[in-house]
Parts: C-alpha cells; structure tokens; sequence
C-alpha cells in the first residue's frame, strides 16, 4: 500500500517528469553530436546498467564492455529515439538485447524450456553441501543464479527499477502476458529455494 501523501505523490511524478525531460534533452544533445551530452547519460546510466546487466549475465567480466556497447548503439542511434517510451525504457530495452547476446556467447544461458517446466528439479541433492557453502543473507543471489536470463531481468526490471510490466513487455519485446508468465515461474523457484534455505538452516 502506497502511503505517500497526495503531496509527495505529486512531488515524486514531477521529479520524474522532470528527469525524464532532462533525459530526452540529452538524447537530442546526443543525436546532435554532442559529447558532453552523451558523457552525462553515459554517466547517468551507468550504474543503473552495470546493476541490471549483472542481473542478467551474472558475469562481472563482462559488465563493462556491454555497458560501452549498450551506449555506443545510443550514440549512434539517438536520433531515432522516437519519444513514444520512457528514455529508460528505451536504453534498457538496448542493454536487455545486448545482455542476452553477451550470455548467450559465453554459454550461460539456460534452456528456456524450464521456464514452463513445472518438474524441473532446480535444486540439487540432498547430499550436497552446496546449501552449507551460502550465506541466509546471500540467499537471493544465489536465487538469482537459478533463474534464466529472462526471468532474471524480469524481476530486475520489477522490483529494482520499478517497471510496470507493459513497460518491460516493451523493452523485452514480447507481450505482457508472456512477462507474467516469467514473473510467475520466477517467484516459484525464489520461494523454493527460500524454503530450502530455512528447512536446512
């Protein structure tokens, strides 16, 4: 339940509006061929890239040279930034594409056949002392490694960039539903593994 006062609401959306006005004027800087402009959303972006784009491939290596490859294509594609989308769900639409290329060539990505595979074992044995090697408070990373690309960039988008899903059926490019449908899955293994953890713990 959101309990901020009317006031604070109306503060918060034009905070918002506003930044995204600030964001769209350095999108048209940028298309102009303005390098300041472009430095200060590289900037702005960055660390919201490098928390999302690890989210994804779970591969630090490789975090900034997606993050130089996500701003390149919007330095050379700024001008065809059409305004009809958040500038954020714009570029991370970019870093979503580019993120699943990167995990795909590194041979990360899992079969995402076992997003709709309810017998999937997920877990391993009861014999193995992979639980004993993780911390409780580790435990949504460790989740996190369960989960496929998709799925995890599903719950990133959601939970800590605060996306609606048909903003993030946008920048994955599928319908809304199949959205949900990674969310639903998501939530699943999390639960398990979060009962897993206090069952053995």
């Amino acid at each position: 339940m959101n309990h901020d006062s009317p006031d604070l609401r109306t503060r918060k959306s034009f905070s918002s509006q506003e930044q995204q006005a600030k964001e769209r004027n350095l999108i048209a800087e940028t298309a102009a061929g303005n390098g300041k402009a472009f430095e200060q959303l590289y900037l702005l972006y960055f660390n919201r890239l490098y928390q999302f784009i690890f989210r994804i491939t779970r591969r630090q290596e490789f975090i900034e040279e997606i993050i130089n490859d996500v701003m390149y294509v919007v330095w050379e594609k700024a001008a065809t930034y059409n305004h009809t989308c958040r500038p954020s769900t714009w570029i991370l639409g970019i870093a979503y594409l580019k993120s699943l290329k990167s995990a795909e060539q590194n041979l990360i990505r899992e079969d995402r056949s076992a997003e709709f595979d309810d017998e999937l074992d997920y877990f391993p044995d009861s014999g193995s002392q992979w639980i004993a090697e993780v911390e409780v408070n580790n435990w949504l990373e460790v989740a996190f490694d369960k989960l496929s690309p998709d799925q995890r960039a599903v719950v990133e988008l959601t939970y800590h960039q605060g996306l609606h899903y048909h903003e993030i059926s946008e920048i994955m490019q599928c319908p809304e539903n199949t959205v949900k449908t990674r969310m639903f899955h998501a939530r699943r293994i999390l639960s398990k593994l979060f009962l897993e953890l206090n069952r053995r713990s």
